[in-house]
């Protein structure tokens, strides 16, 4: 491959990256490494992504993201290379993760309680909105506007897995009630 096609494309996808990347993946680095290393790397990366070795003849879109992704990487080696920023960096990075995990932890904690009741399964007010239109269809026992109002809730709440659930065990009940024409007894001739 031509060494300057690789090396547009390497600029391009890092550039698409860096909302991604943390200091250390700038500089590919693993968290904890010693001091040395983040001055190793910050040498290397520099020398690879440096402006100057990529935006001879290049459009203007590329010297931008080139000057984008030598920024982050300087940014990067200013935080790490002084100890006292990268100690306050790290703790922020150890308490972003915590954060995270807190809120995954109780969004499964919501997702086990709406399993249990479906008023607690909407995550938003037009999910909500038509998330009680549906309950109010299934208390009706009319278990097929039950399915279409929850189908309306999901549009809002496409990865409310919860939803999804119960819409399937409304529409179950919808096909068995079809079947049987909404009346157990009900006896079919020929």
């Amino acid at each position: 491959m031509d060494p300057r096609l690789r090396a547009r494309i390497e600029i391009e996808t890092l550039h698409e990256l860096l909302p991604q990347l943390d200091h250390y993946g700038l500089l590919s680095l693993k968290p904890g490494c010693p001091q040395a290393d983040v001055d190793a790397a910050f040498r290397n990366e520099s020398r690879r992504l440096h402006p100057d070795r990529h935006i001879a003849g290049a459009p203007p879109e590329m010297r931008t993201k080139v000057n984008e992704v030598f920024k982050a990487v300087n940014d990067a080696y200013r935080v790490l290379r002084d100890p006292d920023s990268r100690t306050r960096y790290d703790s922020s990075r150890r308490e972003g993760a915590f954060k995270v995990a807190m809120e995954a932890k109780k969004e499964a904690e919501h997702d086990d309680a709406a399993r249990q009741d479906p008023n607690k399964a909407p995550r938003t007010p037009n999910g909500e909105k038509y998330w009680k239109m549906a309950l109010t269809c299934i208390e009706n026992k009319d278990f097929n506007g039950g399915v279409m109002q929850a189908r309306f809730a999901i549009q809002f709440e496409p990865d409310n897995a919860v939803m999804r659930e119960w819409m399937a065990r409304w529409q179950a009940e919808a096909e068995a009630r079809r079947k049987t024409g909404g009346n157990a007894y009900r006896i079919r001739i020929g």
